[in-house]
């Protein structure tokens, strides 16, 4: 039994440079869970020329996508459904876990919305003829009827409790690295070692990921994940790598006892990891020792330079002590790309205070976002009356959905207006670089 693991990517605007470019690590898990039961596995993504190879009649493909492809996905299942008209279309990933309601039709048939790799093994155990009857938990299943209609099993939700044993295959990892990167830096590989997020901002769709449940590093599998993996830079795709000094302190001892363990010398790492605000402030007597011992680039979501904005998006973090964050982190020569976003309702004077606040603070990298209510959060069906799309190609964070308090044509050109610094960076310049 053979079948197809495949990322389906929409293009957007973030597409046209692809400052970001790395493997589709959730394939690589399904690879793995693949493996243990027996079955071999093809990982498709063209991002990477990764097509189908010749000759081959699958007994399933797994499509996953980001939300932005979401249309994408569907329209994936209805070809594949017609070229290998007897395999099984399967859909999962993040997006359908919050979505699964839009991925019910005729071309498709299982749903996965839980995060737990045991409910793709049982899938793929029953499509083998090893197991019987499906669990109910995790996943939702088409029945087709006599008179040709679908009848939707739905299963029960299903988080996951623990950190999973399964690890996530080096093949494609090792065969793309070359062709990865997060701006200048060159091949990255990446890592995740937590489940959920234990905050609750309102504009995030992750604290509502595994139902809630946010299970923690361990950080002693993490550093022996990111051995194993050959890469210049690693980075932990996690919502947050350390929420407590108690986590740093976590990861600073296995760090040193991995060191240990291995005689002289050090092993040298360079981690790209997110963190917030409020742990680099109160923290901060850590921050050398997290350096030395691999943290190269945090990424935070900063939001915004005022306090009553971020109260409205329950961020919990202080604007004022912004400043202190990125003069911080450039002490300790830790590379910093900060996180910000505009509102719909922003006028100039909103603008041109978030300039300023990069001119004064030397920002070197940042991303500026779209407020954008993602489907399937609380947010989308408060605001879904007020979206001016329904497009998925538009929540990509770089369009407006809803109407803006500004023309729509001076708004677009403040937005790109507060890009105009990165042409000064070094770092973009280098990207520019490397990429012509």
């Amino acid at each position: 039994m053979t079948i197809f693991l495949k990322k389906v990517r929409a293009r957007t605007l973030f597409s046209l440079l692809d400052p970001v470019r790395v493997e589709p690590l959730e394939l690589c898990y399904l690879q793995a869970a693949s493996d243990q039961v027996g079955i071999e596995s093809v990982i498709l993504d063209n991002l990477f020329g990764l097509l189908e190879p010749p000759g081959i009649q699958p007994q399933a493909v797994v499509l996953t996508g980001y939300n932005t492809a979401e249309r994408e996905i569907l329209k994936e299942a209805k070809a594949y459904k017609k070229v290998y008209p007897d395999a099984k279309i399967i859909v999962g990933g993040l997006h359908v876990e919050l979505n699964r309601e839009a991925f019910r039709k005729h071309e498709i048939d299982f749903v996965l919305h839980s995060q737990d790799l045991t409910v793709f093994q049982s899938v793929l155990r029953f499509l083998q003829g090893d197991l019987l009857e499906l669990p109910l938990a995790g996943l939702d299943r088409r029945i087709a009827s006599e008179d040709g209609s679908d009848l939707w099993r739905v299963g029960t939700r299903l988080s996951v409790e623990a950190l999973q044993r399964i690890k996530p295959t080096k093949t494609l990892s090792n065969l793309v690295s070359e062709r990865t990167r997060y701006l200048d830096k060159t091949t990255v590989a990446l890592v995740k070692s937590r489940i959920g997020c234990p905050y609750q901002c309102d504009f995030c769709y992750c604290k509502r990921m595994n139902d809630g449940v946010h299970v923690k590093s361990d950080y002693q599998e993490l550093l022996r994940d990111v051995r194993r993996i050959r890469a210049n830079y690693h980075w932990l795709v996690d919502d947050v790598f350390l929420t407590s000094r108690q986590d740093a302190l976590d990861y600073l001892q296995a760090y040193e006892g991995m060191t240990g363990s291995e005689g002289e010398g050090e092993t040298k790492l360079s981690l790209i990891a997110y963190l917030r605000a409020d742990f680099i402030i109160k923290e901060s007597d850590l921050l050398g020792q997290l350096k030395v011992c691999g943290l190269d680039e945090v990424i935070v979501g900063f939001e915004a330079t005022g306090n009553a904005e971020l109260e409205e998006y329950h961020k919990q973090t202080n604007a004022l002590n912004y400043p202190k964050v990125i003069e911080l982190l450039r002490d300790h020569e830790i590379d910093l790309t900060a996180l910000f976003m505009v509102r719909p309702d922003y006028g100039l004077a909103d603008f041109l205070r978030l300039n300023q606040f990069i001119k004064e603070n030397l920002l070197d990298t940042y991303t500026i976002s779209i407020f954008t209510p993602l489907k399937g959060t609380r947010s989308y069906e408060d605001l879904r009356s007020e979206l001016v799309t329904e497009d998925p190609k538009k929540f990509d964070f770089l369009h407006l959905v809803l109407e803006p308090r500004l023309p729509r044509v001076v708004f677009y050109g403040l937005f790109y207006w507060l890009h105009w610094r990165l042409l000064k960076s070094k770092r973009m310049r280098s990207f520019v670089r490397q990429f012509f």
